[in-house]
């Protein structure tokens, strides 16, 4: 997914000007990669009319996040879209950010693909054989592989948006409970019980299916 198919087709302008240039970017995110920078230095830059910095701020967090879309989304087309909206609206509101940008930005990508699933009806999800990796014990060893990842699929898409994500962070992106938490501004209780129902709403669709 390169920078500029992220950045920007028919996008309207910030009231405070331009976006960055799409050909700068491309042309100069090594080079601003390799500064030290923290996200809040970045930040401040972009504030203080550098607005070009910003593409260190995708160079940073765009390959996890579009990964945790797609995983959420089951589709690279949405998953895109939701990450280039989720860049827009961090970049009109950079002045809001209090805490960590990272975990800051997440919630925003998280809430993105929450809002798709809440309206959208799906009964099949696909993804890449390279981008799903989940832990779930098969109930029939032998099944076809692709049949089973996408009776798993199907599963997953049943779930409550909540225990997707929760499911997909854990056994997908293979995130720690503490930094879930830490992402997702919850406790590690809590996500530990979202992934324990998750597991076992998972379990129960696919036995019923195999039973």
């Amino acid at each position: 997914m390169s920078l500029p198919n992220l950045w920007l087709a028919g996008v309207s302008r910030p009231s405070s000007g331009r976006y960055p240039s799409a050909v700068k970017m491309t042309d100069n995110i090594e080079a601003q990669l390799t500064e030290v920078d923290s996200d809040q230095d970045v930040i401040s830059r972009v504030i203080a009319g550098d607005r070009d910095a910003f593409a260190m701020l995708i160079g940073r967090y765009s390959d996890p996040l579009y990964r945790h879309a797609l995983g959420m989304t089951g589709s690279p087309d949405v998953a895109e879209d939701i990450l280039q909206t989720s860049f827009i609206k961090a970049y009109h509101h950079l002045g809001e950010v209090r805490g960590r940008f990272d975990a800051w930005l997440f919630r925003i990508v998280a809430n993105g693909c929450k809002d798709w699933l809440k309206n959208i009806r799906r009964t099949h999800l696909s993804y890449d054989e390279d981008d799903q990796a989940s832990g779930y014990a098969t109930p029939d060893e032998d099944l076809d592989r692709t049949e089973l990842r996408q009776d798993l699929d199907e599963a997953l898409a049943q779930l409550a948006p909540s225990l997707r994500e929760a499911f997909i962070m854990k056994h997908v992106e293979g995130r720690s409970y503490e930094e879930m938490a830490d992402l997702l501004g919850t406790t590690v209780g809590a996500l530990k019980m979202r992934v324990h129902r998750a597991r076992e709403a998972l379990q129960a669709l696919l036995e019923e299916k195999y039973a």
